[in-house]
């Protein structure tokens, strides 16, 4: 082998190195805003063109500086409301201060609307971070609702705890779906409904339940989606899970499924950049 064919072999070696480096810090560290229009006949007059922004799985990540980018992303989106899905902190690498700086960024923005994930109850450090939460004005939803009123019209705002919050050993194996069952029927069905829970792969009891429009997380996206193919694997789901991403429709009941922001057990997402979602009601 000649000398030049050598230096020729390994400059590709690093232009190699150098690609997967920036892209594996790109597709951790590029978000993207997933755009979707929801309609619904039940939606009040008043909401039409009502724009929610969801976030969901940050797990104590910093992107950037402060969080800054992020914000600014959330801020473009000109929300009426932010909703958050679980997740904010991660059990292992715990973080309040850099949850509640990026809470105090994007509140004066739009309202915020938050339940916990499974994450928060692992922590064993929910009682201080729920108080911190709401001290900044955030509406922290533990099986209760709330009504966002607009002119004499209103809709109604429900949050579920995640099913695990009270599970020891960091298991997800046991879901109590009772619970979640019986919080989901106090909903009012006069209204048009909209629940936050870091599940999605409750979505059948969403279904049977009415509800009008579903914020979930949890899923990660599949950590690694393969195009073509799909997600490859999700907590609670295993391989190849049925509900990864995107939106997901039956019935009169649509649920919005974020990929999330941040990484948990796999440090690396592959075809599944962070994403914020933002959502239009439409009449």
């Amino acid at each position: 082998m000649t000398k030049k064919n050598i230096v020729k072999k390994y400059v590709i070696f690093i232009a190699l190195i150098i690609f997967l480096v920036c892209f594996s810090y790109f597709e951790n560290n590029g978000i993207v805003i997933s755009n979707y229009d929801i309609k619904s006949k039940t939606l009040p007059e008043a909401f039409n063109n009502f724009k929610i922004v969801q976030l969901s799985d940050l797990h104590s990540k910093d992107f950037y500086k402060d969080n800054n980018t992020l914000v600014a992303k959330i801020k473009s989106q000109k929300p009426d409301i932010i909703v958050i899905t679980g997740d904010l902190v991660d059990r292992r690498k715990y973080n309040e201060e850099i949850a509640i700086s990026f809470i105090d960024k994007i509140k004066p923005i739009a309202p915020i609307y938050y339940v916990n994930g499974n994450h928060e109850g692992w922590s064993g450090k929910f009682a201080s971070l729920e108080k911190k939460l709401k001290e900044s004005g955030v509406f922290v939803l533990r099986n209760e609702s709330v009504f966002y009123e607009k002119g004499k019209e209103k809709i109604q705002i429900l949050g579920v705890d995640d099913p695990a919050f009270n599970t020891t050993g960091f298991s997800e194996d046991y879901m109590n779906e009772d619970i979640m069952k019986g919080e989901l029927l106090k909903v009012n069905n006069n209204n048009f409904r909209i629940l936050l829970s870091h599940r999605p792969e409750f979505f059948e009891l969403y279904v049977d339940n009415n509800i009008d429009l579903v914020f979930t997380g949890h899923a990660h996206g599949g950590q690694i989606i393969i195009p073509f193919i799909g997600g490859l694997y999700s907590p609670n789901q295993g391989l190849w899970p049925k509900y990864y991403e995107g939106m997901h429709a039956k019935n009169s009941t649509t649920m919005v499924l974020s990929r999330g922001l941040g990484n948990s057990v796999a440090p690396q997402r592959i075809f599944n950049r962070p994403e914020i979602v933002s959502v239009t009601l439409k009449r």
